[in-house]
């Protein structure tokens, strides 16, 4: 009588002790496969939360960057290029620069390869009387359409250029000379139209006229010739003043820059801002994920050791039962002549077909748990999904570890019984 028949009558004569063997390796790898798969489907889940959490907060940031940068623009331009001559206890004192440098150095930087200044506007501007309106004190401010650089991103111009024969007032000139859009009204002789009236600033462009700059040149006769050449500072670069001033040096080496700190700092606030709101919202993120991973794997540290040591138990008490409940039978094998080995290859033969039986049922109830328990916590079930979370890794595993617990677990119980004499149990039975 081979092995493997007396495996097969012993299944079949004490169907529910092997039933309940398996039943007991089907719990511990049910429990492992299940909390696993769920742990692998909640790293999944988080990776793709992550991913698009990222996507999102990155989009957000991007939005509240560019808020901050069309705010920062509105508050106009931080750099001013003048004269290397130009005396600053009089351009601060009076509001505008006395010396004039020519127009083309606006092409000369728009031309070049500098990075750390962008939005450049060529200026002409002198505060004097209006002839026409009583000698009423204004600034008159000639403009032209910013100067596209040849070297960056062609943004939207923070001036609206001024065409020719129209003019722009500030809201006091408004107010007090009754002046408003769609008029036409003389200036120095010339008659313009006027096009815009702007709302209150709260300062000196209240009273600021704005004309084309070839205009201003023509009545102020200044033919191609600035006195200030307005500029924003590219904080994308890093630029600090020291390196504005330093590369617009080597280009236009007769200006002088000067920086409205103000502007600058707050701009620089901004930008920082943003990107510390971005880094805290993306670590907030994480740290929430780790922490929640962490507590369900502290959660499978316990549950999967107690779970396994409690089914080698069961395995083992129900080997040990068997072997007392079939000690007669196990003499009589015995006195027949069938050698130790056999029979003990007998209780190992049945404890590896009883862990194959439990560890491949056990691993499809454990990833069906696992799976069902992952949707209902958000992870989409797909079968896209499910073969995700298929690992053959952790299959292999249990079908090495379920017959090996089940062998240990009859190993003591199977040593038991040939210890015995035959003699002995013969007499007792």
């Amino acid at each position: 009588m081979t092995v493997w028949r007396l495996v097969r009558k012993e299944i079949g004569y004490r169907k529910l002790d092997f039933v309940l063997g398996v039943l007991a390796v089907l719990v511990a790898v049910g429990c492992l496969v299940a909390v696993m798969t769920l742990l692998r489907a909640h790293h999944s889940r988080v990776a793709e939360v992550n991913a698009a959490q990222a996507e999102a907060t990155a989009a957000m940031m991007a939005q509240a960057e560019d808020d901050y940068r069309k705010l920062m623009k509105e508050m106009g331009y931080n750099l001013i290029m003048l004269h290397r001559e130009e005396d600053l206890t009089n351009f601060f004192s009076k509001g505008f620069a006395s010396k004039h440098m020519p127009e083309e150095y606006v092409s000369r930087l728009c031309n070049s390869r500098i990075m750390t200044v962008q939005h450049l506007l060529p200026t002409l501007y002198r505060q004097m009387p209006w002839p026409e309106q009583d000698n009423c004190p204004i600034i008159l401010i000639g403009v032209r359409g910013e100067v596209p650089h040849l070297h960056s991103n062609k943004g939207e111009p923070m001036l609206e250029p001024v065409e020719r024969g129209t003019m722009r007032i500030g809201r006091v000139i408004h107010t007090k000379l009754g002046i408003n859009a769609g008029d036409t009204v003389t200036f120095m002789g010339k008659a313009f139209e006027v096009s815009e009236v702007h709302e209150e600033r709260g300062n000196s462009d209240d009273i600021g006229v704005w004309i084309h700059l070839a205009e201003a040149q023509e009545l102020l006769n200044r033919p191609d010739e600035v006195n200030a050449i307005l500029a924003l500072s590219c904080v994308c670069a890093g630029a600090e003043l020291g390196q504005v001033r330093q590369e617009i040096a080597g280009i236009v080496p007769e200006a002088q820059v000067i920086q409205r700190m103000s502007e600058a700092a707050i701009r620089l606030k901004a930008r920082s801002r943003v990107a510390q709101l971005t880094e805290e919202a993306m670590r907030g993120e994480a740290a929430y994920h780790a922490r929640l991973g962490k507590e369900r794997e502290g959660f499978a540290s316990w549950l999967i050791p107690l779970v396994i040591v409690g089914s080698t138990v069961w395995i083992g008490l129900l080997a040990l039962g068997n072997v007392r409940a079939r000690s007669t039978e196990i003499g009589i094998l015995r006195a027949l002549g069938l050698r130790s080995r056999q029979i003990l290859a007998v209780f190992i033969a049945k404890a590896v077909l009883l862990g194959i039986v439990g560890a491949l049922v056990g691993y499809v109830i454990g990833f069906v748990t696992g799976t069902a328990w992952g949707a209902l916590e958000g992870v989409p079930l797909s079968a896209q999904t499910i073969a995700s979370l298929f690992d053959p890794v952790l299959l292999v595993f249990v079908l090495l570890l379920a017959p090996l617990q089940a062998c240990l677990a009859s190993w003591i119980p199977a040593m038991l019984a040939l210890q015995q004499d035959p003699a002995v149990v013969l007499r007792e039975g």
